[in-house]
């Protein structure tokens, strides 16, 4: 499992995601340690695998009116399906890219894979755990999870 001081740049990564969007700030809560049979998870997910000498996926996952709100910030006239998967997948780029530069050039991100709902057994092994962090921008609530050995 990775050190738990080694997850401040995957936060950092997503206040400054949402800095570029308009500057409101994203109040992160305190992370916690979850069960990965109890995946936590909203509406969608965007998920990076990673490989190298670290292996896992780091997520983010938040509800769709969430997506919506941010499109809608960033002054894209399209909040559709397409576009909000499109969004998460960026999202989850942005934090796990962000995060080679602690890890280095040996942490392999494969580009997003967006599902419904929370994370399945194919991304977290059941008989591990994930770290799981709250957050929210401009009152809605969101996550980023990882699972990282």
């Amino acid at each position: 499992m990775i050190n738990v001081d080694k997850l401040g740049v995957f936060l950092s990564s997503i206040n400054t995601f949402f800095a570029q969007i308009d500057g409101s700030p994203v109040a992160l809560d305190t992370p916690y340690l979850n069960n990965n049979t109890s995946a936590v998870g909203y509406d969608y997910s965007g998920i990076i695998k990673i490989s190298g000498p670290l292996e896992g996926c780091v997520y983010v996952s938040a509800p769709s009116n969430m997506l919506r709100e941010v499109i809608k910030v960033m002054g894209e006239p399209d909040s559709s399906m397409t576009m909000m998967k499109d969004l998460l997948g960026e999202m989850a780029n942005t934090i796990s890219g962000n995060a080679r530069t602690e890890f280095g050039a040996d942490f392999i991100i494969a580009p997003p894979k967006i599902v419904d709902g929370a994370p399945s057994i194919a991304y977290l092994p059941r008989d591990r755990h994930s770290y799981i962090t709250p957050f929210s921008w401009r009152g809605y609530n969101a996550v980023i999870g990882i699972y990282i050995a």
